[in-house]
């Protein structure tokens, strides 16, 4: 039986824009992405969402706020479950790492042809300040099956208690 591995991706809102990163190592590397990456034994996703976005990037989020919540199934040959952040606020300025160049984008002009597959699903859900549970099959990055559940913010966190 394969392990899950729990995540973390923290997207930072600034008005009409949102900070990503390139990722240049790791998991997912050469792609776009907000800054995350595992929850480490005996942390919080809360806790791993302030550390890995301070490690990748050199900001402080603040106010973080739980949006999302993903099952991913076969990447790679690993199945994951993610917890999706997002913040309108941080402290410091985001800088390069050797692991992530951080770059902000316009909302409408975020680059999707070179992010996985499955973030074109749920991410504008993520922008738009809705709420969301989903799950995505894929074949090492292809994406075979999705189902993305857009629910109301008091259902989302009903529902999180028993997934997490």
């Amino acid at each position: 039986m394969k392990k899950t591995i729990k995540g973390v991706i923290t997207y930072v809102i600034n008005g009409d824009n949102v900070l990503l990163i390139f990722k240049k190592r790791g998991h997912g590397r050469g792609w776009y992405n907000g800054p995350g990456g595992k929850v480490l034994p005996g942390e919080m996703p809360l806790m791993a969402a302030l550390r890995e976005t301070e490690e990748e990037i050199g900001i402080i989020p603040e106010s973080l706020e739980l949006c999302g919540f993903i099952k991913f199934y076969d990447v790679y040959s690993e199945d994951w479950e993610v917890f999706i952040f997002r913040t309108h606020r941080f402290k410091g300025e985001p800088v390069e790492t050797e692991e992530a160049k951080p770059i902000w984008f316009q909302k409408q002009k975020i680059p999707y042809d070179k992010m996985w597959e499955d973030d074109k699903y749920w991410l504008p859900h993520v922008l738009e300040g809705r709420y969301f549970i989903a799950e995505f099959k894929f074949q090492k990055d292809r994406l075979l099956e999705k189902k993305v559940n857009v629910i109301s913010k008091e259902e989302f966190y009903k529902k999180i208690k028993n997934l997490s």
